[in-house]
C-alpha cells in the first residue's frame, strides 16, 4: 500500500479549507468582512424616511426626540454620505456594504432588499405595504410674492403635466388632491397648465434641495423650458445639496425666485408646499450579496445601530 506524503497531506487539507471557504463554511469563518454601514447626512429627505421607519418594536427609532431633543442612533461606524449617487457608488462597489436610496434611482448597479418580505413598487407604496416610503414636496416661500415666471413654474408643477415625469422617473405621482397635502390640510387640487404666449418675466428660477428628486425635477425644467423655446440652463439654477438645504433656501427667499424640493413632509409655518409625489425609500446591497434578499425592520435597526455587524448573524430564513 502506498505511502501518503505530509506534503500530499498539507495540499489536500489547503485545498479543503479554500472550498470551505469559497462555500462559506465554519472553517473561515474568522475571514468574514464586517458589514459596511452607509447612511445619508443628518437633514437628509431620505435619512428622515429611513430613520423615522427603522424601529425596535419597542418605541425607538433611528431618529427620535428625547427630552425634546432630536437623537440619531445610528452606529458611529456608519458611513456618510450626502447625496444619492454617492451612497449608490459606495454599495455598488463594496460587498459588504448596505444603504438606501430613493427607488427611482436604483439601477443594476445595486440589488434591492425586500423589507418585511414586500418589495418597493408603485403598487406596494399606494397600497402601504411598503413600509418605507416618503413624499416628494414641493416648497416656496409664504411671506414673498413670487416672480411671474416662478409663479408659472409652480402651477406647471401643480399640474398634470408632471404626470410623465413622475413615471418616467420612478416615482408614484399624485392626483388625489387629500394626499397632495399634509394630513389635516384643505386638500391641493391638481391644476390646468397652458403655456403663455410669451416667456413671463422675472429672471432665472433657483432650484434648491433633494437629490433624490433630481431626475424628476430636471425632466420637468427641461418640458417647461421646451415650451417657449428655450433650454433649462437658460431659465433655471440648480442646486441640489439636500432637504434640509433646500428648505433654508426658501426661508431665505426675499426675492420670490426660490422654488424648494424636499423628500421629505413639510409642514411648517412661513411655508407653502405640496406633495406631487411618493416615493419608496429601496434598501440596497451588492448584487453578488447572496446572504441577504429581505431584511425585517428590526433587523434594519440591529445593523444600523451596530448590533448586527456581520450578514452572518441574520437568520437563515433571510438568505
Amino acid at each position: 500500500m502506498k505511502t501518503i506524503s505530509k506534503r500530499w497531506l498539507s495540499a489536500l487539507l489547503a485545498g479543503l479549507l479554500t472550498v470551505g471557504c469559497v462555500m462559506g463554511l465554519s472553517a473561515c469563518g474568522n475571514t468574514e468582512k464586517e458589514i459596511t454601514v452607509v447612511a445619508r447626512e443628518q437633514g437628509s429627505g431620505t435619512r428622515e424616511a429611513f430613520d423615522k421607519t427603522v424601529t425596535d418594536g419597542n418605541g425607538n427609532y433611528l431618529e427620535m426626540k428625547v427630552d425634546g431633543k432630536k437623537v440619531y442612533n445610528t452606529t458611529s461606524r456608519a458611513d456618510i454620505q450626502k447625496e444619492t449617487g454617492n451612497v449608490m457608488s459606495k454599495v455598488a462597489s463594496d460587498k459588504n456594504a448596505i444603504g438606501y436610496i430613493s427607488l427611482g434611482s436604483v439601477n443594476d448597479t445595486v440589488k434591492v432588499v425586500a423589507v418585511n418580505g414586500v418589495m418597493p413598487s408603485a403598487q406596494t407604496v399606494l397600497d402601504g405595504s411598503y413600509a418605507i416610503q416618503r413624499p416628494f414636496v414641493v416648497m416656496t416661500n409664504a411671506d414673498v410674492t413670487l416672480t411671474d415666471i416662478a409663479a408659472d413654474f409652480l402651477l406647471y408643477l401643480k399640474s398634470a403635466a408632471t404626470e410623465e415625469h413622475a413615471t418616467a422617473t420612478g416615482c408614484i405621482w399624485l392626483s388625489d388632491p387629500a394626499k397632495r397635502a399634509n394630513e389635516g390640510d384643505a386638500p391641493i387640487p391638481t391644476e390646468t397648465y397652458t403655456p403663455r404666449a410669451t416667456l413671463p418675466e422675472g429672471g432665472k428660477i433657483v432650484i434648491n434641495g433633494s437629490t433624490s428628486m433630481e431626475k424628476f425635477i430636471k425632466r420637468a425644467m427641461a418640458a417647461y423650458a421646451e415650451l417657449y423655446g428655450r433650454t433649462a440652463d437658460e431659465l433655471f439654477t440648480l442646486d441640489l445639496q439636500g432637504s434640509s438645504v433646500g428648505k433654508s433656501a426658501v426661508e431665505n427667499d426675499k426675492n420670490g425666485n426660490v422654488i424648494g424640493l424636499s423628500s421629505a413632509a413639510v409642514n411648517q409655518e412661513g411655508i407653502n408646499s405640496f406633495n406631487v409625489c411618493l416615493d419608496a425609500v429601496a434598501v440596497i446591497v451588492h448584487p453578488e450579496n447572496t446572504a441577504v434578499n429581505s431584511l425585517t425592520i428590526k433587523q434594519l435597526w440591529d445593523i444600523y445601530t451596530g448590533a448586527i455587524v456581520k450578514f452572518s448573524q441574520l437568520t437563515e430564513n433571510n438568505a
